[in-house]
């Protein structure tokens, strides 16, 4: 599960952050006017009754929202060589991807629209978008209203992996990579970057839809739970190249971020809840002669 926290964010996440998103501070105090560090830990984020009775304190839900955004958008500050070159391979089997299919599947999709494909598209493509957030609330009516912590941790962790996945890092993606949508243009190697939001590259109806796939999937023990999962993912994927408003290479990265974010904070929450404290994010207000400010550690 550790290995998997690692690669939540190695889909093109190394644009997302600079080293100055996580400061790794040191509490030692110091006598020349350097910068202190107010000393704090994770008891501000637990209970009282935890440290009391010698036991620790359950993790709250947003203890567990700061550590999983922490954990999957600072990723990349803590990779070594062996993540890097993971990444490395994730980026160019993309880019392979792009040259291999790109053109050609758009054609033919676009060449062999048909009734029940246009039906079958409509169905399915929303659960890229509102469905998908319909089927997040439907677990978690059904966990509070049947008190099933199951259908509760799905709830909660689909609801942050659907924040981080389609609502930060692909939209970031977009802005910063600028590429034209296959309706937009007729090369896939159109790029604009920095110019706008509603760009091609990711498909964020794909990482939404994998993300709950993903989270759904990593809860279940079922077979045909994960495959029935997938596979509405996947057609969420396919409606967006059949409606022509993604390459194929947008929805493969877009399933990917999906899929490692959503694995991601399932094993990471899994963890958190078993009362695993190897992961801790502390606060430190930040006191010196010319600094004022504050900073976060994160230790793994």
């Amino acid at each position: 599960m550790g290995g998997m926290r690692r690669l939540a964010g190695m889909v093109l996440a190394a644009l997302l952050l600079s080293a100055n998103a996580v400061a790794q501070l040191d509490p030692t105090e110091t006598t020349d006017g350097a910068t202190e560090l107010a000393p704090c830990n994770d008891a501000l984020w637990t209970s009282a009754e935890g440290e009391t009775s010698g036991a620790p304190a359950p993790p709250t839900i947003w203890t567990i929202a700061l550590k999983d955004t922490f954990s999957t958008l600072g990723a990349p500050l803590h990779w070594d060589g062996h993540d890097w070159l993971v990444f490395g391979g994730i980026a160019a089997g993309v880019t392979a991807v792009g040259f291999a299919f790109d053109i050609p599947l758009r054609n033919k999709t676009q060449a062999h629209q048909t009734s029940t494909l246009d039906d079958l598209t409509k169905v399915v493509e929303p659960f890229g978008a509102e469905y998908s957030w319909a089927v997040i609330g439907a677990y978690g009516i059904a966990g509070y209203l049947f008190h099933d912590n199951e259908a509760k941790d799905i709830f909660f962790d689909s609801a942050i992996a659907s924040i981080l996945a389609s609502g930060i890092i692909t939209p970031t993606l977009k802005f910063v990579i600028g590429r034209d949508r296959p309706n937009e243009s007729v090369s896939s190697t159109s790029f604009h970057p920095f110019s706008g939001s509603d760009n091609s590259f990711p498909s964020g109806h794909a990482t939404q839809a994998f993300a709950v796939a993903s989270v759904i999937s990593a809860h279940s023990d079922q077979v045909w739970v994960s495959v029935t999962a997938y596979t509405i993912a996947g057609l969420v994927g396919f409606a967006r190249i059949y409606h022509n408003a993604h390459w194929t290479s947008d929805v493969t990265a877009g399933a990917l971020i999906g899929t490692f974010v959503g694995r991601g904070v399932v094993a990471l929450n899994k963890k958190l809840r078993a009362g695993d404290t190897t992961v801790r994010i502390a606060f430190s207000p930040l006191i010196g002669r010319d600094v004022k400010g504050a900073g976060f550690l994160i230790a793994f």
